[in-house]
């Protein structure tokens, strides 16, 4: 079945694979998904250009719905159906099709701080949403213990609730690691967009990992997209950023 789907989270995962989210004309939220292998970086771009991106109107061939609470959102769907239909102007009124006051009122159930910030696995309406911070307190660009640098934004929402969550926004990735080719360092970078989100409208989309082995029967919180009024990006999509993005 072809359905039309407006992209809202372009999140990047491990090994070079994304994951995508969206909604239809009728405001459901839709997650393409493949198989288990996931979905290549590669597969974002056609003939140089990207034709999978946020707030890209894209036609998918949708085979059956796959839900696993609180992912209820999967779909999957034919491999090289995805269609680029056009851009979509008015991006705030999209993100406001899936706006909730907080994150435990997002999410429907208990937010966990034990380890991390979490949720249970196999429960739940919904794994992402959108959400306006109260307030950004700061980000955060560092290398972890592995080697591998990560951002993470520390926010309040309207509960007033403190959140230090992993960034994996594909697009926010490329646009701050294309800094470090000219010689910034990572400290001049995170104060940087800190200042950018303290002068902006700010909406961010907040989504659920995985389990995974350590915790499998946890699903952890992170910001899968940032967006901006007026927007930081200018218009630009991640291709604008991808010759000069180190992503090591």
């Amino acid at each position: 079945m072809k359905k039309r789907i407006v992209i809202t989270d372009l999140t990047r995962m491990q090994h070079g694979n994304v994951c995508i989210c969206g909604y239809d004309k009728d405001h459901n939220c839709v997650r393409p998904i493949f198989s288990s292998l996931g979905i290549s970086e590669k597969s974002l771009i056609k003939d140089g250009k990207p034709i999978i991106f946020p707030f890209a109107l894209v036609e998918f061939d949708f085979i059956s719905p796959r839900p696993e609470p609180p992912h209820t959102e999967d779909t999957i769907f034919f491999s090289g159906s995805p269609k680029f239909i056009q851009q979509i102007s008015d991006r705030q009124k999209i993100l406001l099709w899936s706006l909730f006051d907080d994150v435990e009122n997002l999410f429907e159930q208990p937010v966990l701080t034990d380890v991390g910030f979490s949720v249970l696995d196999c429960q739940g309406p919904r794994s992402v949403g959108t959400i306006e911070p109260k307030n950004i307190h700061k980000i955060i660009y560092e290398a972890g213990p592995d080697g591998v640098w990560d951002f993470r934004m520390a926010f309040y929402d309207n509960s007033d609730t403190y959140y230090r969550l992993k960034i994996t926004d594909l697009t926010w990735h490329y646009y701050c690691n294309s800094f470090r080719g000219t010689g910034r360092d990572a400290d001049s970078i995170a104060k940087e967009m800190t200042n950018v989100l303290k002068d902006k409208t700010v909406l961010i989309r907040i989504g659920l990992s995985r389990g995974w082995a350590k915790f499998p029967d946890r699903c952890f919180l992170q910001v899968n997209g940032i967006y901006t009024f007026p927007d930081y990006l200018d218009g630009k999509t991640f291709m604008d950023f991808y010759e000069h993005a180190n992503l090591s």
